[in-house]
C-alpha cells in the first residue's frame, strides 16, 4: 500500500523523467512578456505612422511653398514695345498699372571715354606721383563745370608700382565709378582706357602731380577737351515721352512710370510705343495655379485625418488637434474676404472660385474672365500685396513691420494736425506715421497740395499662403515640435523595451532557480524512493522466510 502510495505521487511529478523546465519557463517568461511588448510595439508602431504622417504634411506645405512661387506678384499686366530702342519691364507690380505711351529716343546716355594708348606693354612704366579725378560737365566753350553731388578722388601710384597695370589697378580700387581696363591696340601696343558712368555731368578730369625723376603720370592728365583722347563723349539719355522732353543721366529710368522700367537702347527714326496692358489669359493661369496648390494641400490634409467608414480603418492622424487646425486655417483663407484693395472687400468666389462638398476649389472661368474684364486691378488681391492711397499727392510705404491691412481714414487739418482713423499722427518734414496702432510702421509722404484721403493696405491671398507656409515650416514650428516629441517618444518606447528585457531576464532566472530547487528536491525524493523500496523488498523477503 506504501509503494503504490509513493509511486504514484512521485509519477504525478514526472521529473527526472522527461519533463523539459526550458520549455516550461520559456512559456512563462512569454506569458508575462508578450502583452507588454505587443502594448509598447502597437504604439510604437502607431507613433512610427504618425511621424510619417506628419512628414507628408509638412512635404506638402513644401510643395505649396515652391508651387505657389510663380504666381508672386502676377497681376496680370504684360508689357510690350513696339520697336528695339527701348524696353520696358514690370520691375514693381506693387505700383504698376496700365499704359500707354508714345515715344522717341533723341539721345543715349553716355559715359566719357578716354584712351591712353602708346604703351609697349602692361608693365610698361608710368611714372609715380598722383593722378586726382573730377567729375563734372564740359562745356561747349572748353571749360569745366563741377559736378557738386561727387567728390574728388586722388588715385595714388607710389614708388615701385609705376606701370600700365599698377595704374589700371589702382583706379578701380579707388571706388569711384571709374572703370579701367588696358587694351591691345597692335602687336606690342597698348592703351589704358578708363570709362566714366553714364551721364554728361559726370565727365572727368584729371590732374597728374609728378614724382621728382620719376615722370610719366602727366601723359595720363586730363584737363582740356582733347578727341584725340576722349573717344566717347558723356551724354545723357533725351528722349520725347507723349511730347514731352525726358533727360536722365542713365539708360534705366525706373522713376517715370510707376513699377516700371524702360531701358533706352538706340535711338529712334520715328515714335514707338510702349504700353502695359492686362492679359486675360496671363491671370486667369496665375489664379488656377493658386486653386490647384490649395487642393493639393488640402487633399493630403483632408486625406491623412479622415476617419474610416464602411469598415475603413481611421488615417493616421484622425481626430489630429493640430492637422485639423490647419484645415480650418486654410479653409478660412479660402472663405473670408480680402480687404485693403479698394473700399469694397473681395472674395475668391468673386473670380470664379467656388468650393465643392469635399472642400476643394473649383475655378470658373468664364466668370473668373467677366470679374478680371471688368476690374482688372482687383485681381492683385490674389497676388500682389500693396499699398495705396486715394490721392497722388498722398504716398503710403512700409517704415516699418507691415500695418495690418484695411482701409484708413487718412485726415489732416490746415494746421497739419493729421489723424488716420482718429489717432494722432508724428509730423517729421512731409512724413507723417503712427504708433501702437493697427497701421503702426505706415509711413505716408505729403506733396504740397495734399490733403484728406483713405488709405488701402492690402495683403494679397499669395503673401496669406505664403505667411501660413513659412509658419508652418519654421523649425520652431508646432509641426516641427510635434515631429521632434514623437520621435522622442520612439526612442522612449525602446527604453521600455529594453527595460522589460532586462525585467523578463531576471523573471527568467528566478524562474530557473524555482525550477532548479524543485529539480534538487525531487531528485531527493526519488533517493528517499528507492531507500523505501529497498526497505520494503527487504522486509517482504523477510516475511516469506519466517
Amino acid at each position: 500500500m506504501l509503494k503504490t502510495m509513493a509511486i504514484d505521487y512521485l509519477s504525478a511529478l514526472n521529473i527526472g523523467s522527461g519533463l523539459n523546465t526550458k520549455e516550461i519557463v520559456d512559456a512563462l517568461v512569454e506569458a508575462e512578456r508578450a502583452p507588454q511588448a505587443s502594448e509598447i510595439n502597437s504604439a510604437k508602431e502607431k507613433r512610427t505612422v504618425e511621424i510619417s504622417s506628419l512628414g507628408q504634411v509638412k512635404q506638402g506645405f513644401e510643395k505649396l511653398e515652391t508651387g505657389l512661387t510663380p504666381v508672386d506678384q502676377i497681376t496680370g499686366l504684360q508689357t510690350e514695345a513696339s520697336g528695339s530702342s527701348v524696353s520696358v519691364e514690370i520691375t514693381d507690380a506693387k505700383t504698376a498699372i496700365d499704359f500707354s505711351h508714345s515715344i522717341e529716343v533723341t539721345a543715349v546716355a553716355a559715359g566719357q571715354t578716354l584712351v591712353f594708348g602708346g604703351h609697349a606693354s602692361e608693365t610698361a612704366s608710368t611714372g609715380t606721383g598722383s593722378l586726382a579725378f573730377s567729375f563734372g560737365t564740359w562745356n561747349s566753350d572748353g571749360s569745366f563745370t563741377s559736378n557738386t553731388d561727387r567728390s574728388d578722388v586722388t588715385v595714388n601710384i607710389a614708388t615701385g608700382s609705376g606701370t600700365l597695370a599698377d595704374l589700371r589697378d589702382a583706379v578701380n580700387s579707388a571706388d569711384m565709378n571709374v572703370s579701367a581696363s588696358i587694351l591691345k591696340t597692335a602687336d606690342s601696343t597698348y592703351a589704358l582706357v578708363l570709362k566714366a558712368r553714364d551721364g554728361a555731368a559726370h565727365a572727368m578730369r584729371i590732374t597728374a602731380t609728378e614724382d621728382t625723376g620719376a615722370a610719366g603720370l602727366a601723359n595720363f592728365a586730363y584737363t582740356s577737351v582733347d578727341n584725340s583722347v576722349q573717344t566717347i563723349m558723356a551724354a545723357d539719355a533725351s528722349f520725347d515721352l507723349d511730347g514731352v522732353t525726358v533727360t536722365r543721366d542713365n539708360n534705366e529710368v525706373t522713376d517715370l512710370i510707376k513699377g516700371t522700367t524702360l531701358t533706352i537702347k538706340s535711338t529712334t527714326s520715328s515714335a514707338e510705343t510702349i504700353s502695359a496692358s492686362y492679359d486675360n489669359a496671363l491671370a486667369e493661369a496665375a489664379m488656377q495655379v493658386m486653386v490647384d496648390q490649395i487642393n493639393a494641400i488640402g487633399t493630403t490634409l483632408r486625406d491623412l485625418s479622415k476617419r474610416g467608414s464602411a469598415g475603413e480603418e481611421d488615417a493616421a492622424l484622425a481626430g489630429d488637434a493640430y492637422v485639423m487646425m490647419l484645415r480650418r486655417q486654410l479653409r478660412s483663407y479660402t472663405t473670408t474676404p480680402i480687404t485693403g484693395f479698394g473700399d469694397d472687400n473681395i472674395y475668391l468666389t468673386d473670380f470664379g472660385v467656388t468650393t465643392n462638398l469635399d472642400g476643394s476649389l473649383s475655378l470658373d472661368t468664364a466668370k473668373f474672365q467677366k470679374t478680371f474684364a471688368s476690374n482688372p486691378d482687383a485681381f492683385a488681391a490674389m497676388t500682389t500685396s500693396r499699398i495705396t492711397t486715394g490721392s497722388e499727392l498722398v504716398e503710403a510705404t512700409v517704415a516699418g513691420t507691415y500695418p495690418t491691412e484695411g482701409v484708413y481714414e487718412f485726415d489732416i487739418d490746415a494746421d497739419s494736425t493729421a489723424t488716420l482713423n482718429g489717432t494722432e499722427m508724428t509730423v517729421s518734414g512731409s512724413d507723417y506715421t503712427v504708433s501702437d496702432h493697427d497701421a503702426g510702421g505706415l509711413k505716408l509722404t505729403i506733396t504740397s497740395g495734399g490733403t484728406d484721403t483713405k488709405v488701402y493696405v492690402g495683403k494679397s491671398l499669395f503673401e496669406t499662403l505664403n505667411t501660413f507656409t513659412s509658419d508652418v515650416l519654421a523649425s520652431s514650428s508646432d509641426l516641427q515640435k510635434k515631429i521632434t516629441n514623437y520621435n522622442e517618444d520612439l526612442s522612449e518606447y525602446d527604453d521600455d523595451l529594453a527595460a522589460l528585457d532586462e525585467s523578463i531576464t531576471r523573471l527568467r532566472l528566478r524562474h530557473e532557480a524555482q525550477f532548479a530547487a524543485m529539480n534538487a528536491a525531487v531528485a531527493s525524493l526519488k533517493e528517499t524512493e528507492k531507500a523505501l523500496e529497498n526497505m520494503m523488498v527487504t522486509w517482504e523477503a523477510g516475511l516469506k522466510k519466517g
